[in-house]
């Protein structure tokens, strides 16, 4: 489930610069970007060369009404202009990030490994290695996707996303059927942050993963667990679900007076999807 959470980060940030302009990115902004880029363009059809600055804004704001072919124009324009600039990183990002929005994975995948490997120590070096695992279970080449976020926690123990990393590294395993090194990653996970929603969040995709091996018993014992911690902001399930999940564990292991009093009492709330 965090490759969902993940994929759709997307949401993220390419740089400060960048999301500065990207709220610039209304009709108007589209229509003035694209009028003055039909002015300036040389008889190859190329961009006119413009500051590295310009190439950024005016990305931003095609990214941001999802012209997607314009904004890598410009990053691309940007970075065979300028390969020394501060804003290349920015650049690679954005594009990795437009292909991955357009559902081109692979080619998403490519660009974020090049971000990646060629800017290790920015902030989009990091995202991009992080990315590259997404792009990759996209792809459903959960192995290689758990290798890159593994390769996050230990080059970046630190980084930005070293909780959702952990949690990815365990659906990696998981949906490459590796239950037994999905539950190292789960115990890795608890034991790096215990008492944080992270720990809670890894203790249900222990009970996911005991549901889907049909292992009953066990997963009312980790249902019993999870509902003795705090669901706070963070975390990805709730009590009446994780009760849900315990009462259908009673009735398939043949405990059925257990599972209807454990139905009956979730929470009767008219909000609730599991009354």
């Amino acid at each position: 489930m965090y490759r969902f959470a993940v994929g759709f980060a997307c949401t993220l940030l390419l740089s400060a610069t960048l999301s500065s302009v990207q709220a610039q990115g209304g009709d108007a902004a589209l229509t003035e970007a694209r009028r003055a880029d039909r002015v300036a363009r040389g008889k190859d059809g190329k961009p006119a060369t413009m500051p590295a600055v310009e190439h950024i804004r005016r990305a931003g704001i095609y990214l941001a009404n999802r012209d997607f072919g314009a904004a890598r124009e410009h990053w691309q324009t940007l970075i065979d202009d300028y390969p020394n600039d501060s804003n290349v990183p920015a650049a690679l990002f954005g594009m990795a990030r437009s292909y991955f929005q357009e559902r081109r994975y692979e080619e998403a995948f490519q660009t974020y490994e090049k971000v990646a490997r060629q800017f290790p120590q920015t902030k989009e070096g990091r995202e991009g290695l992080n990315f590259a695992g997404s792009s990759l279970l996209r792809m459903s080449r959960s192995l290689e996707a758990a290798d890159r976020y593994r390769e996050y926690i230990d080059k970046y123990p630190n980084g930005e996303r070293i909780d959702t990393a952990h949690l990815n590294v365990i659906d990696c395993y998981r949906e490459a059927g590796q239950t037994p090194d999905a539950v190292d990653w789960v115990n890795r996970t608890r034991q790096r942050f215990a008492g944080t929603p992270t720990d809670a969040n890894a203790l249900f995709a222990l009970l996911r993963l005991e549901i889907a091996n049909s292992d009953w018993e066990t997963v009312v014992r980790t249902a019993d667990e999870l509902l003795s911690k705090s669901f706070s902001k963070g975390v990805s399930t709730g009590p009446d679900e994780v009760e849900y999940l315990k009462a259908y564990s009673l009735e398939r292991g043949g405990r059925q007076q257990e599972a209807i009093r454990t139905y009956l009492a979730i929470s009767a709330s008219l909000d609730s999807y599991y009354v």
